[in-house]
């Protein structure tokens, strides 16, 4: 086995403190020191040096972690090949997403998972994607389902593997009285004059928005601040303004709004990726999840107009 204390180190480099390291990995703060303190003295080297209210990793430390990365895609493959010789798939896989992909296909894929291989025990973790690269560096997580951004473009290197799952539309949610609630499906430019309901300008939802917009032509006038989707759902019910979703995140619709297909040459949509640990892929329980993942049927055409 790789000396967990190697690990310990890694989720410090990813975290910036020993108190978020400790949090993300289930340990209290004082015994990660402790075990940090103990590999830096077996080693007669200082690994970690205090920068602010941060710590930061001393060039030997950075090293270090380039070495345990090197060992972890090791080891990852030598429990590929053990675990291959098993003769049946049993234990835990954790797979990470960002919340609107836990109903549409994560839960779905561990129910298939389930079913297919009565031993093996999927864990799903909520976790938004500009954390799945420090949640499998931790060994958090073995897979991470996450959308594609600019904060999530460094996530493929030498000891990640990024593997493409799908491709989310963005479809026009309004409510049920709107102008455009018979419609089949309208272009962005339509909704040129109308009032939105999108997150605050930092959030993934008001990015893709204003990204999509002045693709366009113009800049979305935002009346409304609501990121979480129930909160959005019910402020476009309420008529208070329309909004841009995810198709995906629609697993649930509202009596009193309507989702709406976009169209177009600038269609806005999420590109959805699946990230794991560099040597992890030919383990078989791995594997196993990988392909649950990627097997969940695409979120169905939205009901689109009113009936």
């Amino acid at each position: 086995m790789i000396d967990p204390r190697l690990q310990l180190l890694i989720a410090v480099c990813e975290y910036g403190t020993v108190t978020a390291a400790a949090e993300a990995l289930y340990r209290s703060p004082s015994g990660v020191s402790k075990q940090l303190k103990e590999l830096a003295a077996e080693l007669d080297v200082d690994l970690l040096e205090r920068h602010g209210r941060r710590v930061r990793l001393t060039p030997a430390g950075q090293r270090l972690v380039t070495h345990a990365r090197r060992l972890n895609a090791h080891w990852e493959t030598a429990l590929s090949d053990t675990t291959a010789a098993a003769r049946q798939l049993c234990g835990p896989v954790t797979i990470g997403g960002f919340p609107t992909a836990i109903p549409s296909i994560l839960t779905p894929a561990a129910l298939r998972m389930r079913a297919q291989h009565r031993l093996l025990r999927p864990v799903i973790k909520e976790i938004h994607s500009s954390e799945i690269l420090t949640a499998l560096e931790s060994g958090a997580i073995d897979l991470g389902l996450f959308v594609a951004d600019e904060s999530t473009s460094h996530i493929a290197d030498s000891h990640i593997e990024v593997i493409g799952v799908l491709d989310d539309p963005i479809d026009l949610l309004v409510p049920e009285e709107h102008r455009f609630a018979a419609n089949d499906r309208i272009r962005l430019e339509d909704a040129a004059q109308e009032e939105w309901i999108s997150g605050h300008p930092h959030q993934d939802a008001y990015i893709e928005l204003l990204a999509a917009t002045r693709a366009v032509g113009y800049a979305p006038r935002v009346a409304h601040y609501a990121q979480e989707l129930t909160a959005t759902t019910a402020l476009v019910a309420a008529g208070l303004g329309i909004a841009a979703v995810p198709r995906i995140a629609m697993t649930v619709p509202h009596p009193r709004v309507v989702q709406i297909p976009l169209f177009g040459g600038q269609t806005p949509r999420r590109r959805i990726l699946l990230a794991l640990r560099r040597g992890s892929h030919d383990n078989p329980r791995i594997a196993a999840a990988v392909t649950a993942v990627r097997e969940v049927p695409p979120a169905p055409t939205a009901s689109t107009g009113r009936r």
